[in-house]
């Protein structure tokens, strides 16, 4: 079922239908905005236009969102590569036991 939650966002009253295990996750996320557009404001000063703010306040969090994915794809690429040697050298272990195997072998 859907509930309307109202949502405070620099100011601004937004009512917004959400489901309902998405309630709490819908007002953390308007927080965050919230102290987005708080800060930007903070740094430039309350006069300026509400739409600036708001549009620098998304830039900050596309930003911030860009680095993590960037991020996240770093450990991704580190772990893969890290499973390749892993391979890689777990081959060359078994082929040294195999020919230490076989080099007994025929003594």
């Amino acid at each position: 079922m859907d509930n309307i939650v109202d949502v405070n966002i620099y100011g601004r009253v937004l009512s917004i239908k959400s489901q309902d295990e998405n309630t709490e996750y819908l007002k953390e996320i308007a927080e965050f905005v919230n102290e987005s557009m708080n800060d930007i404001a903070e740094h430039y000063g309350p006069n300026y236009p509400r739409d600036t703010i708001a549009i620098l306040a998304c830039l900050n969090i596309a930003d911030l969102l860009k680095r993590e994915i960037a991020s996240n794809k770093a450990g991704k690429d580190t772990l893969s590569a890290l499973k390749e040697s892993i391979v890689s050298r777990s081959n060359e272990l078994i082929k040294l036991i195999d020919e230490i195997k076989d080099s007994k072998e025929v003594k």
